[in-house]
This record gives C-alpha cells, sequence and structure tokens, in this order.
C-alpha cells in the first residue's frame, strides 16, 4: 500500500491545478514570515498588511499554529496564550481570518504557517499546558511526546534540555493523526492560498523511541531490512505525503510548502527531514530553506546547493537578518545572490526585518530573463 502513496499524491497534484503556479502568480515571490509575537492586536495586523504592500510583498507565512495551539478557530486545539496570556481563551477577533482578509485584499497570497511537531515551550519551571477547552493534546496524551534512547520523555525544564519545545513523536501514528486532522480543520475552513510546514523534523536523531515507533519500525522489518535511522527518515517522508493528501483534499489548489534547514545534509542525517525527497514526490510545491547566516559565502553555497538537487523553480531562498551583525551590505549581497541563482524568490525571517530594510527590499526585483 505505501507504494502507492507517491502516485497518489502525484495525482492529487494534478487535480489541484499545480499548486506552486499559483503562488505569487508565476513571477518573482517577495515573501515574509509573521510570527505569532508579530502582534498584539487586530489593528496590528492590518497596519502590518499596510506596511508591507509598498514593499513588494506579494506572498505571506502567516502563523497560525505555535505549538499545539492555535491562531484561529480550531475544532482540535485551544486558543495560542499568546494575545490572551492564557492558554484557550478566545481573543475576541480570528488573527488567520483577519490577515486573509488583509492579504487577498491588496492581491497577496497568505499561506496559513503550522508548527508540526513542537507541543509546548520549555521553560524555567517546566510548566505543563493548563486545562482548556478543547484539551491541549499535552495534557490529555503525554505518551504522544518524543522519546530518548534511554527512554526519557523530553524535558519542559530548560535546564534539562538543548530544545526550545518539548516535540509530539513524529514517528507515533496517534500523533500523526492528530497533526492530520488538525491540517484538515484548518485547511478545510480557510480560504488559505497555502499551507506552510515547520518544524517538520525530528528534535535531533537521538529520538523518537518511544513504544509505538520501535513496534512501528519492528513491524516494518517483517517486509525489509532497514536502519532504524532510516526507518525514521522514510516514515516522516511518507508523513509529509500524508499532510499534502489530506490538505489537497481538503483544498484543491492550496500550495504545500516546507520551511527546512539551511544545510541539506545536516536537516537529513541529524532531524530526519529530507526535503528534496518532499519536493521529488511532489509532496510539497516549494522548500523555504532557512538560510541564517552573516556570511554571504555560506549563504551562496547553501542556496546552490537547494536550487541544484531541488530545481530553482522549487526553491523560496529564507533570509535571517535578524542575526546580530546583520548589515544593510549582507542583505543587498544576498539578494544579489538570490537574483543570480534563478530561484523562485525570497523569504525574510520576519515582518519586522523587512520594514526594517525596507527600501532593500522594495528594490529587490527578479534578474531580466535573456
Amino acid at each position: 500500500m505505501k507504494y502507492l502513496r507517491p502516485l497518489l499524491v502525484f495525482v492529487l497534484v494534478l487535480l489541484s491545478g499545480f499548486g506552486l503556479a499559483r503562488s505569487a502568480g508565476t513571477g518573482h515571490v517577495k515573501a515574509v514570515w509573521v510570527t505569532r509575537w508579530g502582534f498584539e492586536s487586530e489593528s496590528d495586523v492590518r497596519e502590518l498588511f499596510e506596511n508591507l504592500e509598498p514593499l513588494g510583498i506579494n506572498m505571506v507565512f502567516f502563523q497560525a499554529r505555535g505549538a499545539c495551539d492555535a491562531l484561529y478557530k480550531s475544532a482540535y486545539e485551544p486558543w495560542s496564550a499568546v494575545l490572551t496570556d492564557t492558554l484557550g481563551v478566545h481573543p475576541g477577533w480570528d488573527p488567520l481570518g483577519v490577515a486573509l482578509e488583509e492579504g487577498h485584499s491588496r492581491g497577496m497570497e497568505v499561506h496559513a504557517w503550522i508548527n508540526v511537531f513542537p507541543a509546548w515551550p520549555v521553560s524555567n519551571e517546566g510548566n505543563p499546558p493548563t486545562k482548556t477547552v478543547p484539551p491541549h493534546v499535552m495534557r490529555v496524551h503525554p505518551n504522544w511526546i518524543a522519546v530518548d534512547r534511554d527512554g526519557k520523555p523530553m524535558s519542559l525544564v530548560k535546564s534539562e534540555t538543548k530544545h526550545n519545545y518539548t516535540f509530539l513523536s513524529p514517528t507515533h501514528p496517534s500523533a500523526q493523526r492528530h497533526v492530520e486532522d488538525v491540517v484538515e480543520d484548518l485547511v478545510g475552513r480557510y480560504e488559505i492560498d497555502g499551507l506552510h510546514l515547520d518544524y517538520v523534523r525530528f528534535p535531533d536523531s537521538s529520538y523518537s523511541y518511544d513504544s509505538r515507533s520501535k513496534a512501528g519500525y519492528i513491524n516494518a522489518l517483517r517486509d525489509t531490512q532497514i536502519t532504524y535511522t532510516d526507518w525514521r527518515r522514510e516514515n516522516l517522508n511518507e508523513f509529509v505525503g500524508k499532510l499534502a493528501e489530506t490538505a489537497r483534499r481538503a483544498r484543491p489548489g492550496v500550495a504545500m510548502s516546507a520551511a527546512v534547514w539551511q544545510k541539506i545534509e545536516s536537516g537529513r542525517e541529524y532531524h530526519f527531514q529530507d526535503g528534496i525527497e518532499w519536493v521529488t514526490r511532489g509532496y510539497v510545491d516549494f522548500l523555504v530553506p532557512m538560510i541564517y547566516t552573516v556570511s554571504v559565502d555560506a549563504f551562496e553555497e547553501r542556496l546552490n546547493a537547494y536550487s541544484t538537487l531541488a530545481g530553482p523553480e522549487k526553491v523560496i531562498a529564507g533570509m535571517g537578518p535578524y542575526l546580530e551583525g546583520f548589515t544593510d551590505s549582507i542583505f543587498s549581497q544576498e539578494l544579489k545572490a538570490i537574483r543570480e541563482s534563478g530561484v523562485r524568490g525570497v523569504s525574510i525571517f520576519n515582518s519586522d526585518y523587512a520594514l526594517t530594510y525596507s527600501s532593500l527590499v522594495e528594490a529587490h526585483e527578479p534578474a531580466e530573463q535573456e
């Protein structure tokens, strides 16, 4: 059955009208990520889109899901605490709905950006999510959390982990089904132009050794000889395919994309994130490698690697001008590298910094085609 999935997803791509072709028309993409901390009110969102329009921004990745919580009306997860300081409390307005209204009125595509596997942020105190309706998954399914080789679940206490989040196990079948349900609800409920997957990876290669994942691996060994490393990577590949199938069925024509690790091999070997394979199989329409660096040489090298392996038309280059030491000169040189590479466009992390470097963003245009 698993061998039919790539064919099924390919058919769904055809039926959907080729989501990539819809992205910002067929022209050069100028995108931004809008984080869940980038606004505090409905008027903030409206003002943000108003300010982005003169820069020529034509695609917005608007964060709708951070840590198994929602900045939209969800049937499965509680309202984020970002806007009210209390998990599960309705802020009195719909952030994603307002973003869609503002973006579409200005000719911008709005893609719902979701963190796929982060379950809850770590903290000094290690406080778990509070009781809500609907309940947070960590409260009702603590066994879905990623587990290390020693059988220890990821910790919520900052001093006990190097990670910023406690993750759902990427290979736990029930955790996967929950995310599929979330995606089906979100994509079916809102007229989004695309679904943008972030943190669609393992926290690192020492996870997940939960009992359900290990059982899945043992079952796979009945049909093939495969290492646990390769099984985890392939299981995640197939899960991305399921998300694509779910989203395209819920909204034909929706564009699928993923924010991916800036170094291809590091992502593939350490986080089991095989973005090139996702493009090859048609699971995602384009990749947005997060090439966050102040080294222009490293930026060019990593961008060219993605362009070569995925194809330039399948890549939107992510820039990180939030980094310490980032300058106007670095910003200009990285934009020049993007222009000369012939990739699909640029995405800036985040919208605040697009506005900080507004004159450079506004002036950025694709290279003239000969």
